[in-house]
């Protein structure tokens, strides 16, 4: 049910055990606007705020809420914007409606992702890139060196690990328990509850040093089941991480490790292990299925990227016998 009016209308959604969790479509917008300034910086923030905003201009004049949209309805608001603005615009206006539900998600709203599965309107496609930059090797030994001298030194290290070494993306890191440990053909594997999935049904398979990483961890955690990373701050000790408090951890160890830098966040740690895994020699199946990539397009953006400037079909042209025209060229002329 809703409740309220205008800026503070909410929704009461019931969780398990019969107890209530209301969602404030308001504030969940500015709490978002200041996530994103944080995290991403002042520019991407605005593009973002400002495709959500027209979002909720059109809402409103469909007698709707933020709080109670359908995947029919980001269709609707497609097919209508893209008969009046260009493709690329409605494109970056769908990228900012899937991220704030995506973002509402990890704050713990017991909601669906209405735009998760809608497509890009038609004349949009194009070769995707990512905004979000690898970390280079030097940068990602320093954030490891920075999870020293505090009591949760060995947890950070064993949440990077997992991300760094197996391409984990944050909320795979906050679902995961300890029972989702397990070993398959003698290797120890971590089962992954994903993006849309109703249960941990994929799995990573654990290299060397993600293991040593866990073990250490594993001997300060316990057996005691639960959440595989709990938090251990006073307030909220034992209970799953939340985003925003991954986030946090993210931001004291890049600072500690000096990695400047507003695209570089903790995903860009998964978009190193992806890359490095293909910078080794990893076949793009075998990739994609560390990746968890739902769609084999997405695998290849990665292949592409790297190819594009470390592999260009240009330096594979060579000219001969052209004459004494054709070795000016060569020469430089």
């Amino acid at each position: 049910m809703t409740t309220g009016r205008g800026r503070s209308r909410a929704l009461v959604v019931r969780v398990s055990g019969g107890s209530e969790l209301t969602v404030w479509a308001g504030d969940a917008v500015e709490r978002w606007v200041r996530y994103l300034a944080s995290d991403y910086g002042a520019s991407t923030a605005s593009t973002y705020a400002a495709g959500l905003r027209r979002f909720r201009t059109w809402l409103a004049g469909e007698g709707l809420e933020l709080v109670a949209v359908a995947p029919a309805d980001v269709r609707r608001f497609r097919d209508e914007m893209k008969e009046k603005f260009a493709a690329a615009s409605v494109s970056n206006w769908q990228t900012a409606i899937r991220r704030f539900y995506a973002w509402m998600i990890e704050e713990g709203a017991p909601i669906a992702n209405p735009a998760s599965d809608v497509r890009g309107p038609r004349g949009s496609a194009g070769r995707k890139s990512h905004k979000r930059d690898a970390l280079t090797d030097q940068e990602v030994c320093r954030l490891f060196a920075a999870c020293e001298g505090d009591d949760t030194a060995v947890r950070d290290r064993g949440i990077f690990g997992l991300i760094g070494y197996c391409g984990l993306r944050q909320i795979e890191v906050q679902r995961a328990d300890l029972k989702h440990l397990d070993s398959r053909d003698g290797r120890q594997v971590l089962w992954i509850h994903g993006k849309g999935a109703a249960s941990a049904n994929v799995y990573a398979v654990l290299p060397p040093a993600a293991e040593l990483h866990l073990a250490d961890w594993l001997a300060e955690r316990g057996a005691e089941p639960g959440p595989l990373f709990p938090s251990m701050s006073r307030a909220n000790a034992g209970e799953r991480l939340s985003g925003r408090a991954l986030r946090a951890i993210w931001g004291k160890r890049k600072r500690q490790a000096k990695i400047s830098g507003v695209h570089k966040t903790l995903h860009s740690l998964r978009h190193s292990a992806i890359t490095k895994a293909i910078r080794a020699g990893g076949e793009p199946m075998a990739v994609q299925a560390m990746a968890r990539h739902k769609s084999f397009d997405t695998t290849l953006i990665y292949y592409h990227e790297i190819s594009r400037t470390e592999r260009p079909a240009e330096d594979l042209i060579r000219y001969g016998g052209a004459g004494e025209a054709g070795q000016r060229v060569l020469e430089g002329f």
